[in-house]
């Protein structure tokens, strides 16, 4: 539905469609889907069982091995959850990307890298504390989760931002105190559990697959009770394998789900302010510096390969 006018676009006759079409089957279908079908492709293939000693912990030299990702990633993580409505989604996505972008051997990402765990594990993490100051300070969600907790505070008749913590104090303290719990708990929940849960993978695979598909529909329908969105999983799926097979990445369709509307919203407020005049984004210095960033940001990837090239065109060169 059109944010100004009201108008439903690109329904198809489907009501289901009039909130656009929702995150969580698209993501199931993109990454559970598509797996899903690429492992049917390999039933006939004798399958290697993982031993006993393939499935432990982080070892120290994991952790030294990962330890400028995961710093990055936490800056990163970090950074994005303290911008409005972005949450750990976007971070993760930006986590990975940076982190294969400043790997040196990058043909490892998506062969067992556990760097390409790490970055957006990381930044996943750090975006979800972050995005509860927005939450609390501006009343403004720092994520779909954070929207959740900002509708809770409003139900129980409290005014999230800078009245919070004049008026509640504690009630701050105690959500604070709650997270920090929660995390430890996790903490210990992964350290003892992590060896259990990766069991998983011991279930054959002509079982374990179908019941990860039948899972992956469930969760589509129990969103909003429509068979829309099990159909929406299923085309996903088609999608991810696709993409996959001919060496796609489906994060950016992630990203362009999680953002589009945000974008075209916020776009539309602007120029309504702005009284369409696109040149007076460029008189707020925020603006500029996002822009700047952004520019930056892909020249350098441009330029970074540039180099490559040519370095190895003098390489082959001398070689001969």
């Amino acid at each position: 539905m059109d944010f100004t006018t009201g108008v439903d676009r690109f329904t198809f006759g489907f009501w289901e469609l009039s909130e656009g079409i929702h995150f969580i089957p698209v993501m199931i279908g993109l990454f559970a889907g598509a797996e899903f079908l690429t492992q049917a492709g390999k039933l006939d293939r004798p399958s290697v069982r993982a031993a006993l000693d393939a499935v432990k912990l982080p070892s120290r030299e994991d952790f030294r091995y990962c330890a400028s990702t995961m710093l990055r990633s936490c800056g990163i993580g970090t950074f994005i959850g303290l911008l409005p409505a972005e949450g750990g989604t976007v971070a993760a996505m930006i986590g990975y990307n940076e982190a294969k972008r400043w790997a040196r051997d990058k043909s490892r990402f998506g062969k067992g890298d556990i760097r390409g765990v790490a970055g957006p594990e990381t930044a996943n993490n750090a975006a979800t504390g972050a995005a509860m100051v927005p939450t609390l300070a501006l009343g403004i969600p720092g994520s779909a989760t954070t929207a959740i907790i900002l509708g809770a505070l409003l139900v129980h008749g409290l005014r999230p931002g800078p009245h919070l913590f004049n008026e509640t104090p504690l009630l701050l303290y105690g959500i604070f105190t709650a997270m920090l719990l929660a995390n430890l708990i996790f903490l210990g929940a992964g350290l003892v559990g992590a060896k259990v849960f990766a069991r998983i993978t011991l279930i054959p695979t002509p079982i374990l697959w179908p019941a990860v598909f039948v899972l992956a529909c469930i969760g589509s329908y129990a969103l909003e009770q429509a068979m829309l969105d099990v159909w929406i999983m299923v085309a996903a799926s088609l999608l991810g394998f696709l993409l996959k097979r001919y060496g796609f990445s489906a994060a950016p369709i992630i990203m362009g789900l999680v953002l589009g509307e945000m974008v075209e919203n916020t776009l539309k407020q602007s120029l309504i302010i702005f009284d369409h005049d696109w040149l007076r984004f460029l008189e707020r210095p925020i603006v500029v510096t996002f822009l700047l960033l952004t520019l930056v940001s892909v020249t350098a990837l441009l330029i970074g390969r540039w180099l490559a090239a040519q370095r190895g065109a003098r390489e082959a060169a001398t070689s001969a």
